[in-house]
């Protein structure tokens, strides 16, 4: 073989060798974009994500509070229930003295009246 065929078989050899390395850049370069692309798209939909837990997390920490306020408001009904049953009680209590006072006082009893309050037809 001669010197020329050498020379251009070697020339030959690195052009080939140079397509490849810039079709093999090519083609990495797609794929960097490609990557970038859905790195992207991976980045929005985390941050929408993100967001979503974020008004989740304040709608629970919101029924909570109002969950807090009903119990506080339930704790307050049921005080007042028992307090007002506790004045229902004096109040018959209160109303039983007085119906054994007036049996006592009342000259057409015995003064042992039966204590409680009189009957229907009856005088007071």
């Amino acid at each position: 073989m001669s010197t020329t065929l050498w020379i251009g078989l070697v020339v030959a050899i690195v052009v080939a060798l140079m397509v490849v390395g810039l079709l093999v850049r090519a083609g990495q370069r797609r794929k960097m974009e490609a990557d970038r692309a859905r790195a992207s798209e991976l980045h929005e939909e985390g941050d929408r994500t993100q967001l979503e837990a974020s008004e989740q997390a304040a709608n629970a920490a919101s029924a909570d509070a109002e969950a807090g306020q009903a119990r506080v408001e339930a704790d307050r009904l049921d005080a007042e229930a028992v307090a007002k049953s506790q004045d229902a009680e004096v109040s018959r209590e209160r109303a039983q003295q007085h119906h054994e006072r007036a049996a006592e006082l009342d000259p057409d009893t015995d003064g042992h009246g039966e204590g409680g309050p009189p009957k229907a037809g009856q005088r007071g």
